[in-house]
């Protein structure tokens, strides 16, 4: 579990939602050589490459923030039930790894006061909502969610244009 870090009276919370070799390391980086991926793999091994299979270990985390005030989420990850097939790792997800990360941290989905959305791609917004008897809900019903108003609004057009949904 990834150590909380506390600045005099706020308290920041790493909630890991997965961690995992993603990518191939010549293909995320597209202007990486081999040579230079050669010259560094003794550092990169294991943390950050995979040694077995060359790919890019990445952490799809959020941050929760406890002031003496508020508990901010910034960003919600994947998210569970949402068909994300070109991401087979993301695909109709089932865990509840960030639910105990979010327990871990002391608090329940209730006790979140604000979503932050750094940006809405779906690796970072999937918690947002949660599946429950069938319907969409808030995953934190009390929260005020906030977002640049630039991102929400080219999102809401790329659903306007394309209606059966965003990659």
């Amino acid at each position: 579990m990834t150590q909380a870090i506390t600045l005099k009276d706020i308290t920041i919370h790493p909630v890991v939602e997965q961690q995992a070799p993603f990518f191939d390391a010549m293909e995320f980086f597209p202007t990486l050589t081999k040579e230079l991926l050669e010259e560094n793999r003794a550092w990169l091994e294991p943390t950050f490459i995979d040694p077995a299979n060359g790919r890019v270990v990445l952490c799809v985390q959020s941050f929760v923030i406890k002031t003496a005030h508020h508990n901010i989420l910034i960003d919600s990850c994947v998210g569970n039930h949402k068909p994300r097939p070109a991401r087979p790792a993301w695909n109709m997800m089932n865990s509840d790894r960030f639910e105990k990360g979010i327990a871990a941290a002391g608090l329940r989905v209730n006790d979140i006061d604000y979503v932050m959305c750094t940006h809405l791609h779906i690796d970072h917004v999937g918690w947002n909502t949660r599946l429950e008897n069938g319907r969409w809900v808030p995953t934190f019903p009390k929260a005020k969610y906030l977002m640049a108003d630039r991102e929400l609004a080219f999102w809401t057009q790329k659903e306007k244009d394309d209606p059966s949904g965003v990659p």
